[in-house]
């Protein structure tokens, strides 16, 4: 028995030192589930997995099976989200820059909005002012035309262009009162906004720069969509991952959730992205794995698929 296996070793090793020699070392899976080792991978099973290993049987490389048209179809979706991560990034990294270099505190954005709230109260009340003298003059008109009216005489062509002229003011003027009062609304939510961000940009630590490439991409991708109560479904997309993901959250925003890049096999990465359409906002969320054997592994295993299927359950 000793004799046997001493045999055997010395044939492996001799079958690795000859293929070492010719410099490629390949192991795959053929169709009937057979592995095959050669120097030389058959047409027929091109396609396939494959390790390439070294002198010693270890594996050094994997080059993966070539993608199906669905699986490029997915690849080509999971392509355009991450695009649009980057794009949202950057959008909110400038803008984040501004903020901070705009305002030292909450106390400065009171400041500046209270300073704005004055500015449009004045035009306000200067519009409104104006509004009157204009209802006036139209009234006036309105009173002229009415007093020819009842004479039985035929009204001026010059009071009705007085009173068309003078309703035309009117209405023009009332407009312009309310985008003014529309901006004292907009302002009011926009300030909400910035304190909201600017609370999570100083207690927010680690916020990455760019988007972490240093791993790969798993084929699966959830999505949910909305049509109203975005919000809400946000949140609850935000608390799944950080309830799913082993990964901490390092950075937040009205349209992106990114955890930190996995490094060990084991890791997942749970990202969200929102993309927000006239028709619906969809909000995907993406997985990354480390770029190695066992993170290729862990994008593919039965964990990732049921991280999938409980997330679109999101949306139900």
């Amino acid at each position: 028995m000793k004799k046997s296996t001493s045999v055997t070793l010395i044939l492996l090793m001799a079958f690795f030192s000859n293929l070492a020699i010719s410099g490629k070392l390949y192991r795959w899976v053929d169709a009937q589930g057979n592995v095959s080792f050669s120097d030389k991978v058959p047409p027929k099973d091109s396609s396939r997995k494959r390790e390439t290993l070294n002198e010693s049987g270890r594996t050094i490389a994997t080059k993966d099976a070539a993608k199906t048209p669905a699986q490029l179809k997915q690849a080509k979706k999971v392509l355009a989200v991450q695009q649009l991560q980057i794009k949202l990034l950057t959008k909110q990294l400038a803008q984040d820059s501004a903020l901070l270099k705009t305002f030292q505190s909450e106390a400065d954005m009171d400041s500046q909005f209270n300073s704005k709230i004055s500015m449009l109260n004045s035009h306000i009340s200067i519009a409104e002012s104006q509004s009157d003298t204009l209802k006036k003059q139209l009234i006036t008109h309105q009173k002229s035309a009415a007093n020819y009216e009842r004479n039985g005489k035929t009204i001026p062509t010059k009071t009705l262009s007085n009173i068309e002229s003078s309703q035309g003011q009117f209405d023009r003027n009332r407009a312009e009162i309310a985008k003014l009062q529309h901006q004292k609304v907009d302002l009011k939510k926009q300030l909400i906004l910035d304190k909201g961000r600017f609370k999570a940009l100083t207690t927010q630590t680690n916020a990455p720069s760019a988007i972490d490439q240093n791993s790969i991409s798993s084929l699966a991708m959830g999505e949910v969509y909305c049509a109203q109560n975005c919000l809400e479904l946000w949140r609850s997309a935000s608390t799944f991952v950080a309830s799913n993901s082993n990964m901490p959250i390092i950075y937040t925003s009205e349209h992106l959730l990114l955890t930190q890049n996995p490094r060990l096999s084991q890791q997942i990465s749970l990202n969200l992205t929102k993309d927000k359409r006239v028709e619906r906002t969809s909000i995907y969320l993406d997985l990354r794995c480390a770029d190695s054997k066992g993170g290729k592994e862990t994008c593919k295993s039965q964990r990732t698929s049921q991280i999938i299927h409980e997330f679109q359950q999101l949306s139900h």
